[in-house]
């Protein structure tokens, strides 16, 4: 038999705004209830009481009240761009994983921003513009994707962020409410820096200056 509290926390949990008002207690559960109670019955496959759920739920709000922020506050320490950078990924082969060992980084410039993601299948570089004539002649492949006329917005944060919990979600749910696209997103330990369109780089700025 399928158990309605496991549906009712299956949904909530994909609602994030009913979520963190429930945590603070402002999600008006009979009304969530009415909401919700059709895909309840669908996900359970027999009919449930809108009591229930309800109960289903205050049992969910006495675990979450407990719970930290789904968001917690962040505090950046530092933002730093870069723009007139280029992205380019290329198919993971021996041919380019060779080529990028051979690409010696005092070829590049030092303090330019230059970074190299590898994925199971891909692999992507990041550099400035004046690298461009550099790169194209060493790898002499054309990418699978080029994206040009970049630019790299760096947030710094504290090391103690490092183990709270959704830190990063904190952050990028910060930029998914400006509905842009993140070309690439290169992160370290205490930084993390978004690869961006040059016209969307003043709107990520913004953001992180907000309180």
């Amino acid at each position: 038999m399928i158990n309605v509290s496991l549906k009712v926390g299956e949904i909530i949990r994909r609602d994030e705004v009913a979520l963190e008002a429930m945590r603070g207690g402002l999600l008006n559960l009979s009304a969530y209830a009415d909401k919700i109670h059709k895909e309840v019955e669908t996900l359970t496959k027999k009919p449930v009481k809108r009591g229930t759920i309800v109960v289903a739920l205050a049992r969910m709000k006495k675990e979450l009240v407990k719970a930290p922020p789904l968001s917690p506050s962040i505090e950046i320490s530092n933002i730093s761009i870069k723009s007139g950078l280029n992205a380019y990924t290329y198919e993971k082969t021996l041919d380019i994983e060779r080529k990028i060992a051979m690409l010696h980084p005092f070829l590049l410039p030092l303090n330019d921003l230059f970074s190299i993601t590898e994925g199971p299948s891909e692999i992507t570089i990041i550099f400035a513009d004046k690298s461009k004539d550099l790169i194209n002649r060493h790898f002499s492949i054309t990418p699978l994707v080029m994206y040009h006329d970049a630019a790299a917005i760096t947030v710094q944060f504290p090391e103690k962020y490092a183990d709270v919990p959704n830190f990063l979600y904190a952050i990028f749910s910060k930029l998914a409410t400006l509905r842009i696209n993140l070309w690439e997103v290169v992160s370290t330990h205490t930084e993390i820096s978004f690869i961006v369109k040059k016209e969307d780089m003043t709107k990520v700025v913004e953001t992180f200056h907000e309180k």
